[in-house]
């Protein structure tokens, strides 16, 4: 049993307090810059409800400029905020997966499409292309992306949003993305549907959520309607 009186052992137990404070400072001195970068990093979190004003009835402009043409249509977004204690720079949403669910309940991941990022709402045209970087997100903050637009049935050849096999009445969803592809990947027809999203930004790194989109090809001119019975959205993970 230790005699706590004792000069040695009193001695003993200062040199080891000394070398823990020592140790803990050297620590601190090593790690406090990546501690606090870390503590104050964006956190950007992804959320969507079928309701305005993340998703509502809108109108569409198509054809060349000197014969403009409108139609009804839906767009749905997505809900991008940063939860963090720094602004995040140059955020991008990117879409890396498409899945379709099959007859068993599973999902299969749908080859035309081809992955690349969705265009940010209400984005400015730039010289070289559509707003896919925002500029940056403040700290409990948030913006808009779209997400993809469906377009009144009768307005699909014009547009032109058609897929062989999609019935005449039937509603097609766009997918936002930066390119239209020209094998039509962009273009998603009735079903279920699983988007894997990956969203960073310059001094954050990504974090995926994946979104479940139900399209039933029903088209209302009701928006609640059309919420209820024609599309179906939320984020599951």
């Amino acid at each position: 049993m230790f005699d706590f009186d004792t000069p040695i052992t009193i001695g003993t137990l200062a040199q080891w307090v000394g070398a823990g404070v020592t140790f803990l400072a050297v620590l601190v001195a090593l790690f406090k810059d990546e501690f606090f970068r870390w503590w104050r990093k964006p956190k950007l979190t992804v959320s969507a409800a079928l309701a305005p004003p993340e998703c509502h009835k809108t109108t569409i402009f198509y054809g060349p400029p000197q014969d403009r043409r409108r139609a009804s249509c839906y767009y749905l977004r997505i809900w991008v905020k940063n939860n963090g204690r720094t602004r995040a720079e140059s955020v991008q949403v990117f879409v890396s997966k498409l899945r379709r669910r099959n007859a068993d309940g599973s999902f299969k991941e749908v080859e035309a499409f081809l992955p690349m990022n969705l265009l940010w709402a209400h984005g400015q045209q730039k010289a070289g292309g559509p707003e896919i970087f925002a500029d940056g997100i403040s700290p409990e903050m948030g913006k808009h992306c779209d997400l993809g637009h469906v377009v009144d049935p009768k307005f699909r050849k014009e547009i032109p949003y058609d897929l062989p096999g999609v019935a005449a009445d039937e509603t097609i969803l766009a997918l936002d993305l930066e390119v239209k592809a020209a094998n039509s990947g962009f273009l998603v027809p009735p079903g279920t549907y699983q988007l894997e999203l990956r969203v960073a930004a310059a001094n954050c790194a990504p974090v995926t959520n994946t979104i479940e989109l139900t399209i039933t090809g029903r088209w209302s001119d009701d928006q609640t309607q059309m919420f209820s019975n024609g599309l179906g959205l939320k984020v599951i993970g």
